[in-house]
């Protein structure tokens, strides 16, 4: 095996020890140097994963990204900070892995989407759920026409968002940019989308912040471009974590539980042999084969101006209790 791939951690938080151990699982990259101002998080870091005392550690990105020989980074940050550090590492010549919500406002997601073109480097989003077999055979079931035209959409999430992470940086609209919607719920919003191959084209949202500072519960009736409907909720006051998801077609249908697994129907209800597809890719892995030519990006960050694009006619709707059209 050649050289590995040198990459840098910005920000080493919650996800921190899950995306080093998957970067060192890929045996082509190395994570060697990491940016966390936080002891408690680093503290962390370093205890569950091994090797990580050996790691340069710096309390500025922007000095890691001088004084290090990088060949990508993955940006584990607060959300509204997740922009200028992509695009600084853009401008360095880094590829970037970024955590969800790649950024928080449309104009903001246009603008990393062409410098990543114009430096030529990779810039994905860590959406686990389009590794999933589940997902993956249900994007391929609808692209195929499976189960004829999508007409109905359901997706559902609840956490205890609310409690969990009460006094953290989450619950700031400084630095998390919005609330539950655009945290834990950022993946739903994407993978339905990215699922049925539809874009969303109006939204109709109510929002509950029971006094936080963000939204915590949301509820959004959509229209999608092709006439289908949809319904999402995002439950941040919720006890667990819970998820299902629902795509009703002209010619079947497919239902995915959380602890049931999926379910797939034709036309006339009944069941239909399902055979996933054999597929244990990772964002991590993804995003090491593409800098080195050997995949294509699974998450690209036009998955990450969908979302924010649906995210932003949300709240626009919860707050005028109108319904808003999605940009083109």
């Amino acid at each position: 095996m050649g050289k590995k791939l040198r990459v840098g951690f910005i920000g080493a938080g919650g996800m921190g020890p899950h995306h080093y151990h998957a970067v060192h699982a890929t045996k082509k990259a190395q994570v060697v140097a990491l940016t966390e101002p936080s002891k408690k998080s680093l503290d962390r870091m370093l205890e569950h994963c091994d090797g990580a005392g050996k790691l340069a550690v710096y309390a500025d990105y922007k000095k890691m990204l001088k004084d290090e020989a990088l060949d990508g980074v993955v940006v584990l940050s607060p959300h509204t900070l997740h922009y200028e550090q992509i695009m600084t590492s853009l401008d360095k010549g880094l590829h970037v892995l970024t955590e969800k919500p790649m950024v928080c406002t449309i104009r903001r997601a246009k603008t990393l989407i062409k410098k990543a073109k114009a430096t030529k480097r990779v810039l994905m989003i860590s959406y686990q759920r389009h590794f999933s077999p589940q997902f993956r055979y249900m994007r391929d079931q609808i692209a195929k026409g499976a189960v004829g035209k999508v007409q109905y959409v359901q997706a559902f999430q609840a956490q205890n968002w609310l409690r969990g992470v009460k006094g953290t940086w989450r619950q700031q609209m400084a630095l998390s940019g919005g609330g539950q919607l655009n945290d834990s719920g950022s993946h739903l919003v994407d993978i339905v989308m990215w699922v049925t191959g539809l874009k969303v084209k109006q939204v109709f949202a109510k929002m509950e912040n029971y006094s936080a500072e963000v939204d915590i519960d949301s509820s959004l009736a959509m229209t999608f471009e092709n006439g289908a409907l949809g319904s999402m909720s995002v439950v941040g006051n919720g006890q667990g974590f819970y998820e299902d998801f629902t795509v009703v077609g002209s010619k079947g249908a497919l239902y995915l539980r959380q602890g049931l697994g999926l379910v797939q129907v034709d036309k006339d209800g009944r069941p239909v042999t399902i055979k996933l597809p054999k597929y244990n890719n990772t964002p991590q892995k993804n995003f090491v084969d593409s800098i080195l030519g050997k995949d294509t990006p699974q998450t690209p960050p036009e998955c990450g101006l969908r979302t924010i694009e649906v995210t932003e006619a949300a709240w626009k709707s919860a707050a005028t209790g109108k319904p808003v059209t999605v940009p083109k």
